[in-house]
């Protein structure tokens, strides 16, 4: 398959993650619970969805433009840590709301910072 193609299937499984942590912090910040989120599920299912895309996009596109010859490069490893952090966000709203304000500042930032990897390559 195309480098592109993969490129095209991280992109969707990054707007997809992002979305439903901005509709999870959302609803926190205005005071809402786990058990008052009518769209919890959906918004999980999107996430996880989103995540298995973002790995299979960014592993089939090293894969695809073989960067991964002489295994990882180095700046995957800390990609892989910051999707990790990403992740790990998803609990935050859900369980205590009150840090929802951190997730609606953290959640750009990490993002931010995982495309400056992706685009210098800086190790």
């Amino acid at each position: 398959m195309s480098p592109d193609v993969y490129k095209l299937v991280h992109v969707a499984g990054i707007l997809m993650v992002f979305m439903s942590l901005g509709g999870l912090a959302l609803h926190g910040i205005n005071g809402g619970t786990k058990d008052s989120n009518g769209a919890r599920r959906l918004t999980t299912m999107t996430y996880g969805t989103g995540l298995f895309l973002i790995l299979l996009g960014g592993f089939g596109w090293l894969g695809a433009a073989g960067m991964m010859s002489a295994g990882m490069p180095g700046w995957t490893w800390a990609k892989l840590g910051i999707w990790m952090a990403v992740g790990a966000l998803l609990a935050l709203p859900t369980v205590k709301p009150e840090l929802s304000r951190l997730v609606w500042i953290a959640a750009p930032l990490l993002g931010v910072l995982g495309a400056w990897l992706a685009r210098t390559k800086p190790f």
